[in-house]
């Protein structure tokens, strides 16, 4: 069959920071496996062609020019990837548009969102046939073999639809050999682009203002977390059971995306990257032994307890450029408890001191505005952040908790009626919570973090003016990357500006 696999536009709110472009993972490791399969697949990413329309929160590719694409490919299955609940009004209406314009092609729907609460998808829109359910590489090749009559409906399993006016969802299974995987289709996006766009600003990571874009894309080489934090939206979609391709597979990954695609740094996206410590530290042996040289960071986060000094200077030997881990509170006993994150904090303190030995440039995520947070636990965290960056030089990232679709953070906020607004799929406003509990509000919550940033941007000019040779790098990334650190300089300013 001929398959066309659609990341849709977004909304780029002047309350948000510009819309980043990363390589749609998901949708190339998808696409590579429906090739597998025989079928003709193309990609077409709303987000590298952004036209100018009427809308002008809109950005990527009209709907104009998506009909056409759609018109010109001819496909018989339509699979459109909503990655954020923020963003889902524009997947929606993308559905609707397709297929009034082109009614003989079956849509598909997948995502986290998705995942988690197909009928949002299958009731708000009449464009959609059918929601895959968790990992879609296997579901969505069964789904086209339905199409085609090659198995019965009874046999699909991880589909959400609609029958006799009631959502049906068949529960998911999930993928157990990794490796039989092939690797992302990147053949089938120009990936030259994905890297001019990190050069003018819209790079997908960031972990400084004065950060200096590469020729980069993001990897996962697990999937799944034995972990059950609150807040964490992973588990619907990769589920608990941690499952990872094999360190002979992720390294020829590595290989062939420096050699073939030219590409000098990789974001290793992995939820529990270092969770299987001897498997990780195969990878950085087999890359020593191989003698690959790129640049690598964690931007979504590992844990601090999974990190011993010698692990720490191999990783470093192998280009970790930077690491962030994941703390989320400065108080341990409601890290523990209420955010069930199972952290020591003791061992993060060791990590960040290993880190400033070794010279790693390191940063942390923090969450503050939790069901069941006081100010003085959220005041906690905010003093140990601080602490942390003006003792260990760790750069401080501080968000407000989001209750996400399908985590136990949304079902305990929903129960005790803390949400403020569950619209967000039309584009969430940032620096706002969306909770208010008898605790605190959404504005108390913007305030704490704009004095903190305050604190924060005083000490981070300050520990840069003594370091003359980061400030010297710093200026020299400026000079010739100035519209990525004017876009850096401009989210941090939101953290910063007057409350008023």
């Amino acid at each position: 069959m001929k398959v066309l696999l659609l990341r849709p536009p977004q909304l780029d709110m002047d309350s948000l920071p510009h819309t980043a472009v990363g390589i749609p993972l998901g949708t190339l490791s998808i696409a590579a496996y429906l090739e597998k399969k025989g079928h003709d697949v193309k990609i077409f990413d709303s987000l590298l062609y952004p036209d100018k329309t009427e809308n002008i929160a809109h950005f990527g590719a009209s709907f104009d020019t998506i009909g056409k694409v759609i018109e010109e490919c001819e496909p018989d299955i339509v699979g459109v990837t909503n990655l954020f609940s923020t963003q889902m009004e524009r997947a929606l209406r993308i559905t609707e548009y397709i297929k009034a314009r082109y009614p003989r092609a079956k849509i598909i729907v997948g995502g986290p969102h998705a995942t988690a609460k197909p009928e949002d998808f299958l009731v708000s829109s009449s464009g959609i046939d059918m929601v895959c359910v968790g990992e879609g590489e296997i579901t969505l090749a069964n789904i086209i073999d339905f199409y085609e009559g090659k198995i019965k409906f009874s046999d699909l399993k991880g589909v959400a639809y609609i029958h006799e006016g009631k959502v049906k969802i068949t529960p998911s299974e999930y993928i157990q050999n990794l490796d039989a995987l092939p690797y992302p289709a990147y053949h089938l996006v120009d990936i030259k682009r994905y890297f001019e766009l990190a050069r003018s600003g819209r790079g997908s990571r960031y972990y400084d203002v004065f950060y200096e874009p590469m020729k980069e894309v993001t990897m996962i080489t697990s999937r799944g977390c034995p972990y059950e934090c609150i807040f964490c939206s992973i588990h619907p979609t990769m589920g608990y059971k941690y499952r990872y391709h094999s360190p002979e597979y992720v390294v020829a990954h590595i290989e062939l995306l420096i050699k073939k695609y030219d590409v000098d740094f990789i974001h290793f996206e992995d939820d529990n990257l270092t969770l299987n410590q001897p498997r990780f530290e195969k990878i950085l042996d087999l890359v020593l032994k191989k003698n690959l040289t790129f640049g690598w960071d964690t931007p979504n986060g590992v844990r601090a307890d999974a990190l011993n000094f010698s692990l720490l200077e191999k990783a470093k030997r192998t280009g970790l450029k930077h690491l962030r881990i994941a703390i989320e509170s400065g108080n341990e006993e409601f890290l523990n408890t209420v955010i069930k994150k199972r952290l020591k904090l003791d061992k993060v303190i060791e990590t960040a001191r290993n880190c400033k030995e070794l010279k790693i440039p390191l940063s942390a995520f923090y969450i503050i505005g939790f069901p069941g947070e006081t100010k003085e636990n959220i005041q906690e965290t905010l003093n140990f952040a601080y602490k942390m960056m003006k003792e260990y030089f760790v750069k401080p990232h501080v968000n407000f908790a989001m209750p996400l679709i399908g985590t136990e953070m949304y079902a305990l906020a929903k129960a005790k009626g803390y949400l403020v607004d569950e619209e967000y799929t039309k584009g969430r406003i940032f620096g706002m919570s969306a909770l208010r509990t008898e605790h605190f509000t959404p504005e108390d919550l913007k305030i704490l973090s704009i004095t903190f940033y305050k604190r924060v941007r005083a000490l981070y000019v300050l520990q840069m003016i003594q370091d003359p040779i980061k400030l010297l790098q710093n200026v020299m990334v400026f000079l010739k990357y100035p519209l990525n650190t004017l876009r850096m300089i401009k989210i941090t300013s939101k953290y910063t500006k007057n409350a008023a």
